[in-house]
Formats: structure tokens, C-alpha cells, sequence
């Protein structure tokens, strides 16, 4: 699926040289950073928030920069979003800021770590409540 970014070129510069130094497309690093953020994610959700933007900046220290996820991976950003209560292209400036080079990120050869998404409606006493599950495994099997 495909979505974009908008992000300061100071960050898309950072993302360049790493990928370059890793031999990896923009795109990769990127996934592998959201998947950082995936893997840290608060606890807890942030509610009662508006969701965070990136600080300003002049109009020519911004870029606008094209992605292309696997299906999965685009619904664990829309989940990410809605903890982390960021737009995608602060998470990516977060992830850049928090992760880059901290050694956090694995490059492995497979660029879908979190492979499965599955979301769950589940009714008590009237209340609804939805379970999303990332990185589901086959062999998992539904307690009743």
C-alpha cells in the first residue's frame, strides 16, 4: 500500500546516509524504524490527546517522500498512530531521533517481521471492545 511522508530534510538526510551505509532502500530503514517503534510502544494509550505534528519549519526544509507498505504493516501504522497519537511522519522524525543510531534496529533478511495482523471484536456485558494482534501466529489458538 502505498502513502507518503512529509518529513524536515535534515531527518530524510539522516535516513539516506544510513541506508545508504546499510546498502538498503529508504523505504526498508523506514519500515525497520516503525517496527523499533512497534516493538516499544507505550502501554498504555494516549487518550485525551490531539494527535502530535512535527514543529514547524520554513517550507523549504521539508520534503515529501513516497512509501510503499505490505498490507500489514500499513494497519500496525494506523494502530501506531493511534497510541502513539503522532502522524506517520513524526513517528518516523521520532523513530529517527530515538532509534537511528542506537544500535536497536535489526536488519535481517526478512523485511516483514510483525507478518499477521489480526483484529478481534469481543462483546462483555454490553461493552465492546476490539483486540488487535500483531504478529499472529497460525499456531495460536483462541482461549474460550
Amino acid at each position: 500500500m502505498d502513502t507518503s511522508i512529509h518529513i524536515r530534510t535534515d531527518v530524510m538526510s539522516q535516513i539516506s546516509r544510513a541506508a545508504h551505509a546499510k546498502g538498503i532502500p529508504r523505504s526498508r530503514l523506514i519500515t525497520q524504524l516503525l517496527y523499533a517503534v512497534m516493538k516499544h510502544a507505550p502501554e498504555r494509550l494516549r487518550t485525551g490527546r490531539l494527535v502530535k505534528y512535527q514543529q514547524r519549519a520554513a517550507p523549504d526544509d521539508w520534503r515529501v517522500f513516497h512509501i510503499t507498505l505490505s498490507e500489514d504493516d500499513y494497519e500496525y501504522v494506523l494502530d501506531l498512530r493511534k497510541i502513539m497519537k503522532m502522524s506517520l511522519s513524526h513517528i518516523v522524525a521520532y523513530a529517527v531521533s530515538r532509534y537511528l543510531d542506537t544500535g536497536t534496529i535489526a536488519f535481517g533478511t526478512d523485511n516483514y517481521r510483525f507478518n499477521n495482523y489480526v483484529g478481534i471484536r469481543e462483546t462483555y456485558d454490553n461493552c465492546i471492545s476490539w483486540r488487535f494482534i500483531w504478529g499472529y501466529q497460525k499456531t495460536m489458538r483462541r482461549r474460550h
